[in-house]
């Protein structure tokens, strides 16, 4: 059956019908209660994907990308032409495809921008060499996301590295510090070399670890400001993930947030409703810690959410940033007013 439906690809010229086509495909291809393709069926897919994908219009484009990123369901080849894309596109396989070339993201770090090396420092596997050369070419905040990724490992080139910047930077300090709290290993290989009096060990490290006191330091760590994965009816997805489901009517917008604001989850709640209403996520962050009460209302009807829903966000609102719940009555009454204004 799915060779056919790839044989029916294949022949179909038409663009809107070819998009819808291989939207479809690419949930049968991505979802895991399915049968693994056959070795031709991953192939053939894979080649026509990468021989339409500019054909494909941009939402079916970005479903197809996050659906297919976690997969080993499609070749080497796509994974690292997708990582080509614009980072919206390419960001979930960079920092999940497992058939992503070693080589593909080796030059992504060399000659893209610190967004895509923080995509790549997120990723469950790296090789060292990979780490070493986001270390010496990447922003600090690409740092700090490889010493929380506790399944990233440090060579002793890397290690030396991360110990020059703490002498200088708090946050690296800090960053040394909380790692060498949850991995064993790491402290293991700081404990090598300040046994051996490396010069390069910040003084203020050597005395934490001689005394067993590194929860000061890690204190000062910085943390990665992304808006990590979350849990829906206990199962783990990304918000690229929710993002998708949302628009394919998979899950509901109400549910997500919900979900999130029971979670406190104020970071995903912004990437949430940025999505939603296609607005930047900095200016949707602007106007929900601002005291325009009005501004959020309309970014919310945006949405489209039930007023219900509405009213639970607003209450949250009030607890995230310490403010009044008296203005809720009003804000929900000209929440409904305008929905049935918009319906006329």
């Amino acid at each position: 059956m799915l060779l056919q439906s790839l044989e029916q690809l294949a022949r179909n010229k038409d663009t809107s019908a070819r998009s819808e086509l291989i939207r479809t495909l690419g949930s049968e291809f991505a979802n895991p209660s399915t049968p693994d393709p056959s070795a031709m069926e991953r192939e053939l897919f894979s080649a026509l994907v990468l021989d339409v994908f500019h054909q494909l219009d941009r939402p079916t484009r970005f479903d197809l990308v996050v659906r297919l990123a976690k997969t080993q369901r499609i070749t080497s080849a796509l994974a690292d032409r997708l990582a080509q894309e614009d980072f919206e596109l390419s960001e979930p396989v960079l920092e999940f495809s497992p058939t992503i070339s070693a080589n593909a993201l080796r030059d992504i770090v060399r000659n893209r921008s610190d967004r895509h090396r923080a995509a790549i420092a997120r990723r469950m596997h790296l090789p060292e060499d990979i780490v070493d050369t986001m270390i010496a070419k990447a922003g600090r905040g690409v740092t700090y996301i490889l010493l929380r990724n506790l399944s990233v490992t440090f060579s002793a080139r890397g290690l030396l590295a991360l110990l020059i910047f703490a002498n200088v930077e708090q946050p690296v300090l800090g960053g040394i510090a909380q790692r060498a709290l949850q991995d064993d290993v790491f402290r293991s290989d700081l404990q090598t070399i300040l046994d051996a009096n490396c010069p390069l060990i910040p003084p203020a490290l050597a005395k934490a670890m001689k005394e067993d006191d590194l929860e000061r330091l890690a204190r000062t760590a910085k943390s990665d400001d992304k808006a990590v994965d979350f849990s829906i009816d206990g199962k783990s997805i990304s918000c690229h993930e929710a993002h998708v489901q949302i628009a394919s009517g998979e899950l509901s917008f109400d549910s997500i947030l919900l979900t999130l604001i029971e979670q406190n989850r104020i970071d995903a709640c912004f990437w949430l409703i940025a999505r939603k209403t296609h607005v930047p996520e900095t200016t949707v962050a602007k106007i929900i810690k601002s005291d325009a009460d009005s501004a959020v209302t309309n970014l919310m009807r945006d949405t489209g959410i039930d007023h219900k829903t509405f009213r639970r966000f607003l209450e949250a609102r009030c607890q995230w940033f310490e403010r009044s719940n008296r203005t809720i009555p009003d804000e929900i009454l000209r929440f409904r007013t305008g929905r049935r204004m918009a319906a006329v």
